[in-house]
């Protein structure tokens, strides 16, 4: 609920400071921007569908491989490296500090 009236309140703000502006560039994303939005949130559906089958460290791991390789075009060094310590890192948050059990595949990790 709370995002939902910031981004109307964002949106809203957007919107007069544009009708405002007389050089400002347009309130909506361009067709760049559009595309990766949609990418985003195929991926999402994506990591949805797949986390109870892949299991959260696998579904976790391809997904952020996804937004580098895919969304962000970054090389594999980086996309590999920055998938793999976020991964590491959630998995460690979630299932040694907060002791929550995630979400394993048939061998189970």
């Amino acid at each position: 609920m709370i995002l939902a009236v910031f981004a109307t309140i964002l949106f809203v703000s957007a919107w007069h400071r544009q009708a405002t502006e007389k050089e400002s560039g347009p309130v909506f994303p361009g067709k760049q921007a559009l595309l990766a939005i949609t990418l985003v949130l195929v991926g999402l559906a994506g990591y949805i569908l797949l986390i109870e089958v892949l299991g959260y460290l696998v579904d976790t791991f391809l997904f952020i491989v996804f937004l580098m390789k895919v969304v962000e075009h970054e090389k594999w060094p980086l996309t590999l490296m920055v998938a793999v310590s976020t991964t590491a890192a959630l998995f460690i948050t979630f299932q040694f500090l907060l002791q929550i059990k995630l979400p394993s595949n048939m061998f189970g990790f």
